[in-house]
């Protein structure tokens, strides 16, 4: 039997096949089920995302000779149209068949009643290729074609499409599959062709799909030919030209120990081995990108691209500021190639560019010191933290307010946090995610979890930035301090005592005899001494 490649072998059959396009499939089926369908649609999207199959499905449903489910996929109908043998469902390439002659012999085939199933439904793939003479021919049958007639255009640039098709069509945009559903499928069909492919290389055959399911499985089959039924990470990128993970993170190491002849060998060889290198550039993009987000988020579950040891290491070298600069430098480089003879010798000159950048000698103590301390807790070296005493923490709670402390939580909430870079968005962050345990019109005191993150807004020069930037927003300038969640607990322990003392106090002092406030005591301060008379029963 011919060889049936992936793509067309794993095509799905029903919309409980199809993935990634619920917003459609469920569209579609409540149109058949309900007997609401639109006489024309127009499915959009990036190539590979299941237009043209999810056309064939709906010819199958409105087709189908299965009184129950539909598509039944065993009828001779759903077979025929299937194989592409249905003479009711006809498949055009706008591509090769867009002049006027041919649509005016589609307009003059459509008047015709099928000749075995109940709908006739014409399929015209990348229809924006069509002539504007043909679009005119075609316009008045898609506004009033036959009741037994379904027009489906597919195509992946609508802009190009008259707006007076359009207006005519019921619109469905497909969208890119995620990474995820792409990898899930991916390794459903190794399972059913018994091949092993690894998880890396399974992640990386996903990404250059680009959010194409038959771009994937294209993909799949070409390592299949090249690594037979074990494929690894290094056969993927042999056979498609991409460079490593490990790759890349080698190319900026060499850029943040400002090794020059071993950075441009790297990426001579990188280049040797057929590495494109529009596809490096970008991937050095988002590794970069990936690192930001990192550092601002401190979470691995941002993390695509990289694993938790290279995200380390990335972070161990470069501080935010530098990765965006970097960034900045590799989005230009992109852009001059398209009209660019040797796209290498961009990249060089731009990697040259992000070596002189971080060549700072006087910065360079802060970093090694940087290395050690973001493997430990991610944060500056405190030099000095504001600190107050047990005394001075009670009379700022005596002066908080519940009222206070849910203005100040709704302000502080609202903050957005995209408005700042570096350290300033690093503190908001922290701030934001901190716990108001009280606050004053002239205080807030906040509580986060570890002790960290308490020095860190604590500290001096930080605390000043806090504080400035929270002037902005509360309605006058507070001071900021932060404790962990045990001095908390120990300070409500020392409110709830100190008060208790001073209300044991004012219970058992006695009222002293000048204390008293007489009746006679309180007119002469309402009226003067002079002023009333007392007159007697």
């Amino acid at each position: 039997m011919t060889y049936l490649a992936l793509y067309r072998k794993y095509r799905p059959k029903n919309f409980d096949e199809v993935f990634g396009q619920q917003h459609i499939v469920e569209t579609l089926k409540n149109a058949v089920k309900n007997n609401k369908l639109a006489h024309a649609y127009l499915f959009c999207g990036p190539r590979g995302t299941g237009k043209t199959t999810v056309a064939k499905i709906l010819a199958k449903m409105v087709n189908c000779e299965s009184e129950t489910e539909k598509p039944c996929c065993k009828c001779a109908s759903c077979n025929d149209i299937q194989e592409s043998g249905h003479p009711d469902v006809v498949e055009m390439d706008a591509a090769s068949n867009n002049g006027v002659d041919e649509a005016r012999e589609l307009v003059e085939k459509v008047k015709y009643a099928p000749m075995s199933g109940k709908y006739k439904v014409y399929i015209i793939d990348e229809v924006h290729m069509m002539t504007t003479g043909a679009f005119n021919a075609l316009l008045k049958t898609i506004e009033e074609p036959p009741s037994f007639c379904i027009f489906v255009l597919a195509t992946t640039e609508p802009h190009k499409i008259p707006s007076t098709i359009i207006s005519r069509c019921q619109r469905f945009d497909f969208k890119k599959l995620s990474k995820k559903v792409i990898q899930r499928n991916l390794e459903q069909v190794c399972e059913k062709e018994k091949i092993n492919c690894s998880k890396e290389a399974n992640s990386l055959i996903a990404d250059l799909a680009e959010g194409g399911m038959r771009d994937a499985l294209s993909i799949l089959d070409q390592c299949i030919a090249y690594a037979q039924n074990d494929i690894t990470l290094q056969d993927v990128s042999a056979v498609y030209g991409v460079a490593t993970t490990e790759d890349k993170i080698e190319l900026y190491q060499f850029i943040y120990e400002k090794k020059v002849t071993e950075l441009i060998d790297k990426l001579s060889e990188i280049e040797t081995n057929g590495i494109d290198i529009r596809r490096l550039t970008t991937d050095l993009i988002d590794i970069a990108k990936e690192t930001v987000v990192y550092l601002y988020s401190n979470n691995m579950a941002t993390l695509s691209i990289l694993n938790e040891e290279n995200v380390k290491k990335m972070a161990s070298m470069f501080e935010s500021n530098t990765l965006l600069t970097y960034i900045d430098y590799l989005i230009d480089t992109l852009s001059k190639y398209r009209d660019a003879t040797n796209t290498l010798t961009y990249l060089e000159v731009c990697l040259l560019k992000m070596v002189e950048y971080n060549e700072q000698p006087d910065e360079q103590p802060v970093a090694v010191e940087k290395e050690v301390i973001i493997k430990e807790v991610k944060k500056p070296v405190i030099v000095e933290n504001k600190s107050y005493t047990d005394e001075e923490y009670y009379q700022m709670l005596c002066k908080s307010t519940k009222k206070i402390k849910e203005v100040d939580a709704k302000i502080i909430s609202g903050i957005f946090t995209d408005n700042f870079f570096g350290r300033e968005r690093q503190l908001i962050n922290l701030v934001k995610q901190a716990e108001i345990m009280a606050s004053s019109k002239t205080n807030i005191i906040l509580t986060v979890d570890n002790r960290a993150d308490a020095n860190f807004i604590n500290n001096k020069d930080n605390n000043e930035i806090v504080e400035n930037i929270m002037e902005r927003y509360l309605p006058n300038k507070k001071d900021i301090i932060c404790v962990t969640r045990e001095e908390r607990d120990f300070l409500i322990t020392y409110f709830k005592n100190e008060r208790s003392k001073v209300k044991k106090t004012k219970k058992e002092a006695p009222k002293r005899k000048e204390d008293i406030i007489t009746p006679e005591d309180r007119l002469v301060s309402l009226f003067g001494k002079d002023g009333f008379d007392i007159v007697g029963e």
